[in-house]
């Protein structure tokens, strides 16, 4: 069930953060291409970076590789399309051992001060296994109350499945839920929830996300430096 959004002029106050992961919390996307890379270049069916950040960043994996598939012009089932799915998260793994990630600045301290405000969760189209390496090298895994991975919906963002699911699991209307996402995709699956939307242009040009967060900021930084510590009280910038 999608919930409303807040009337025009009305002020809901912040009761719990919604982060996404690639791109607020990790600078990641370019390990995640170029893992499709791996696995597509076989089939005949890579494309850009420049692509992948117009086209199919924001998409969780299944959605994103059956698109770069179609669009190649090649026909994959469902069977065919785990298999894919299950080599590019080995990809992926394979490279984040090889590669030091670390998180965005501002962002560790930004999930902490949320975290002394109210509950945090997280709401990503990675799969868990991409994730939770990476949060607890951060430090920071015991402070989200709620994760939410691509294996826990059936239809990635853009469609706000995976909001209305975090938003149900901690029990807060989505009104009073804020969500940080540096994608288009994101934030319209955020907005399609009701949360109230804050654009990170960490990935994004900030007059790409305007048209569908309720503010837009330029780094996690600056998130940082917004944050209001009293619990329960509105986020303020």
């Amino acid at each position: 069930m999608r919930c409303s959004r807040p009337s025009e002029g009305s002020v809901n106050k912040v009761r719990a953060h919604i982060f996404d992961f690639d791109g607020i919390l990790a600078d990641t996307e370019r390990l995640h291409w170029q893992a499709m890379q791996d696995v597509l270049k076989p089939l005949g069916a890579t494309f850009s970076w420049e692509r992948y950040q117009r086209m199919y960043i924001g998409f969780d994996d299944r959605d994103a590789l059956r698109a770069a598939m179609e669009d190649a012009g090649k026909r994959v089932d469902d069977a065919e399309l785990r298999v894919l799915v299950k080599k590019k998260a080995e990809a992926f793994l394979d490279r984040v051992s090889r590669a030091e990630i670390p998180p965005f600045p501002g962002a560790v301290d930004s999930v902490r001060a949320a975290a002394a405000a109210g509950p945090v969760a997280l709401c990503t189209g990675a799969v868990s296994g991409d994730v939770e390496p990476l949060l607890k090298g951060f430090g920071i895994r015991d402070l989200f109350a709620i994760v939410v991975t691509a294996e826990d919906v059936s239809r990635s963002k853009p469609d706000p499945e995976s909001y209305v699911l975090v938003a149900q699991k901690l029990g807060i209307p989505a009104q009073h839920c804020l969500a940080i996402e540096d994608t288009p995709h994101g934030l319209q699956a955020a907005r399609g929830a009701g949360c109230q939307t804050l654009g990170v242009a960490q990935t994004h040009a900030a007059k790409d996300l305007a048209p569908f967060a309720d503010r837009v900021i330029e780094s996690m930084v600056a998130f940082k430096k917004g944050s209001s510590h009293k619990k329960g009280s509105a986020h303020t910038f």
